[in-house]
Order: C-alpha cells, then sequence, then structure tokens
C-alpha cells in the first residue's frame, strides 16, 4: 500500500474541513485526498500545477501569514529535522480539537534512506516529540519504505469532546 492510500482512508474518516499537504511532490496524495476535504491548502516551493488553494513558497515563509484552523495535516516538505519541527510546531498550533498531522519520513526501513534526498534526518522528530510534547498521542507505522507518523492531541477523544459539552 502506498501512503497516499493510507492518508486517503484516514481523510475518508475525518472529512476533513480544512486539509493542508505541506509537500507536494507529484500530487498524489493530494489528488487522492481531495475527495473527502472540504476545503484544501498546499505549500511547495515548486508549482506543481495540481489546481486549488496552492501556494508557492518554503513552509517557513507560509505560516508567516497562514492563520486558519486545520483539521487534518500531511507534513512531507524539507525532510530535515530542524525543518519537520518547525513544521510540527506551527501545524499543531492551528490544529482543532479532534484534528491529525500525519508526518511522512518518520521510519526509514534502511541507511541508504537517511540521505537528503529522501528521508533525511525527520525521522528524528518522532523522539523528539516522545520526550517534548507529553500531551500527544504518535503512532509510528512502517508503512512504505519511509514510514508516517499519526499525531493527535491526548485526551481528544469523541467521547471526551462531548462530555465537554
Amino acid at each position: 500500500m502506498h501512503h497516499s492510500d493510507f492518508i486517503a482512508k484516514i481523510a475518508s474518516i475525518y472529512k476533513p474541513n480544512l486539509y493542508l499537504e505541506l509537500g507536494l511532490y507529484k500530487g498524489e496524495t493530494w489528488k487522492k485526498v481531495s475527495p473527502f476535504c472540504n476545503k484544501m491548502v498546499g505549500v511547495d516551493i515548486v508549482d506543481r500545477q495540481l489546481g486549488g488553494e496552492i501556494y508557492i513558497e518554503t513552509t517557513d515563509s507560509f505560516f508567516t501569514h497562514f492563520r486558519r484552523n486545520i483539521d487534518m495535516v500531511f507534513i512531507d516538505a524539507d525532510h530535515s529535522f530542524e525543518s519537520a519541527k518547525r513544521d510540527f510546531i506551527n501545524c499543531y498550533n492551528l490544529l482543532n480539537d479532534g484534528g491529525i498531522i500525519i508526518m511522512h519520513d518518520t521510519d526509514p526501513e534502511s541507511d541508504h534512506l537517511f540521505s537528503s534526498g529522501y528521508c533525511g534526518d525527520s525521522y528524528k522528530i518522532v523522539s523528539f516529540l516522545e520526550d517534548n510534547f507529553q500531551n500527544v498521542n504518535v503512532l509510528t507505522l512502517p508503512i512504505t519504505e519511509a514510514g508516517l507518523s499519526i499525531i493527535t492531541k491526548k485526551n481528544d477523544t469523541r467521547t471526551i469532546r462531548r462530555s465537554r459539552k
């Protein structure tokens, strides 16, 4: 199963009002997720001609002006740990209750994937989150050769949200 199929399945369950994708590559995930999203925003440094609300800039630049709350995020931009960390923090600060963040390249299956053209050192984000964000759940899965991590806010389940009403 390609990671884009897995992410599309999650989108079909979450049905996000606003989906954000950082790093579009060829648009495979973007296209597969689109039927399940009300609004979509994408960010890439290359214009992929995918259509929709896409910003051609770095994620650091993007977050200087983007302030909307998001329901689902797929982070797959710059594959450095420092960039992945900034992207996570920026997304987490905008994440709605009940939202989900999915990060790619968090569980590379072999050493050759540690090069910057593949996963880089973005896999270090998992340990960083586990050590510094006690208020999140992190589930890392060995999906495809690079892996995915699913991050949600702790104690943010449907039953807890209903009990707050």
